[in-house]
């Protein structure tokens, strides 16, 4: 009779596609947003930002963009009032939360009458849960939690009216973007990478603990004592996942006591070839698909070198990438948040003011864009603000007399086209 040959195959945990949901049916009064399931789904951004080399690069890097210089107007006596309600950096808190998380937050406070708003304030946007909504059409209230993974601290949690909805000295401006079937929250625009991003973080991990543990290669190991009963045999299967497998436990050794030689274990390798290939490609498609969600046009704009730029030198792949991703996706940043704060300035008793961004612009286009003029850098970055205004949140879209068409032909090369859209009506 032949021996009876049992062979098991200990499968990975495979993550799904992370689909972010709204949770309308819990019993608590505000609407937990997760991705496992839970109220996770700020957590595991930060976690993909704080792991992943690449996408902490664009997150920072696109986050500074938005921000630029901050916020000015053409309203020079308005200006010191604009700098003292949004302090500079509050504005920069803000903007990096609306790339991070694609949900960002102002406290807004209001003098005693309730006929002035006299400060506005970044709210870290992960402590911001939406109230649900019963009767109404929007969101009237915000509870906020220093941290909503400890049920302790929920309790201690503070309910804050929605801007423009009550006569309280302390209101909430939530800002985020619109997504389809979500009405609570809005995502960030590297969602897609979320996955891509954990990869990074996991082959970061690999490295660091073959490295710490020694390189041992993949191996099978065969028990030569009887075949197990099936609830023993997961028991080992479990042991052996737990202990060996993951990146964590890379090079670890095995251990192993036996009455005789004849029983004893064998361990045989599995030889990968070009095992090196294979993680360098992982690294680097993770890397072009965390790039690609950001909608990063040239890397070379954070710091960040690939193998091909698809342009003849460096500084005409900046000049080019700088103008596409100004236009396509800072200024939408941009403009999300000043329609937030011009809502405030209008309905906080600070009229209509001109609003538009400083521009954060590289030096090298700058220097080419100054040689090409006879114009000094600081005459040329006065120029791109100008150019920028075109898309400026006003009560009305209005042209100025003095941006002619040889200003619109001169920065039209590097993106700086004027955009005369009509502006939605705050009212």
């Amino acid at each position: 009779m032949k021996n009876k040959q049992n062979f098991s195959v200990v499968n990975f945990s495979r993550e799904e596609v992370p689909i972010v949901t709204e949770d309308i049916k819990t019993r608590h009064q505000w609407v937990p947003v997760g991705i496992n399931g839970h109220d996770d789904y700020f957590e595991l951004l930060t976690e993909g930002y704080n792991t992943s080399t690449t996408n902490a690069a664009c997150v920072d890097g696109v986050a500074d963009l938005i921000y630029g210089k901050g916020v000015i107007t053409d309203d020079d006596t308005f200006q010191d009032t604009l700098a003292r309600l949004v302090p500079a950096e509050d504005l920069k808190k803000v903007s990096f939360d609306l790339k991070l998380y694609g949900n960002a937050a102002f406290q807004i406070m209001w003098n005693k009458e309730h006929t002035k708003v006299v400060k506005m304030f970044h709210v870290p946007v992960q402590t911001l849960r939406a109230e649900k909504i019963h009767m109404g059409t929007r969101v009237e209230n915000y509870f906020y939690c220093a941290d909503w993974s400890d049920q302790r601290k929920q309790k201690d949690k503070v309910k804050i009216p929605v801007f423009g909805t009550t006569n309280e000295s302390r209101e909430i401006l939530y800002i985020k973007d619109y997504e389809p079937n979500r009405y609570y929250y809005s995502l960030p625009d590297w969602i897609s990478s979320l996955q891509y991003s954990f990869t990074e973080a996991e082959l970061s991990n690999l490295h660091l603990n073959n490295i710490e543990n020694g390189f041992l290669p993949v191996a099978m190991v065969n028990f030569n004592n009887g075949v197990p009963a099936p609830e023993e045999r997961q028991t080992i299967e479990s042991l052996l996942e737990q202990k060996f497998t993951g990146t964590a436990n890379a090079g670890r050794f095995m251990v192993s006591f036996n009455d005789d030689a004849i029983n004893k274990p064998t361990i045989d390798t599995l030889p990968i070839e070009n095992l090196h290939e294979k993680y360098q490609y992982v690294a680097e498609y993770a890397q072009d698909r965390i790039l690609v969600a950001h909608r990063i046009v040239s890397p070379l704009l954070f710091g960040i070198r690939t193998a091909a730029n698809g342009f003849s030198s460096q500084s005409e792949e900046m000049k080019t990438a700088y103008s596409i991703f100004q236009t396509m996706t800072i200024q939408p940043f941009q403009q999300l948040l000043l329609r937030g704060i011009y809502e405030v300035l209008q309905e906080g008793g600070h009229g209509t003011h001109d609003l538009y961004f400083d521009q954060l612009t590289p030096l090298v286009i700058l220097s080419d864009t100054a040689d090409d003029t006879d114009q000094s850098i600081e005459e040329v970055q006065e120029d791109v603000n100008e150019s920028m205004q075109g898309d400026e949140t006003t009560e009305e879209n209005f042209i100025k007399e003095d941006n002619n068409e040889e200003n619109i032909r001169r920065f039209s090369d590097f993106g700086f086209t004027k955009a005369y859209d009509d502006m939605t009506d705050m009212d």
